[in-house]
């Protein structure tokens, strides 16, 4: 996790007041691999002791590796997983904090 880069911060809660965020960071900006999540206690943001993972990673390796047929085939179109990491993140959210 030392080497991660972040690629986005997301906020939820109301607009004018988040109660949560969600730090995503991966390899890469296109390789989301887990989010860090904190509450907004006192005026100030504190990590929770959960840590929210994605399978992004895994995911491309494996399309990678499978490729052995058909040379002339192009690569499986890749899905937008910084997408899907906040759109995991979301129902994360929703799902353990929405009132």
């Amino acid at each position: 996790m030392a080497d991660s880069t972040l690629i986005d911060t997301l906020q939820f809660g109301p607009d004018d007041a988040p109660t949560h965020k969600y730090e995503v960071y991966g390899d890469d900006e296109k390789t989301p691999t887990y989010a860090l999540i904190y509450q907004h206690s006192g005026g100030d943001w504190e990590k929770i002791d959960e840590t929210l993972t994605f399978a992004a990673k895994d995911e491309q390796d494996e399309a990678s590796s499978t490729m052995d047929y058909g040379s002339s085939d192009g690569l499986p179109e890749l899905r937008d997983l910084p997408a899907e990491a906040r759109e995991r993140s979301e129902k994360h959210w929703r799902d353990n904090f929405a009132d």
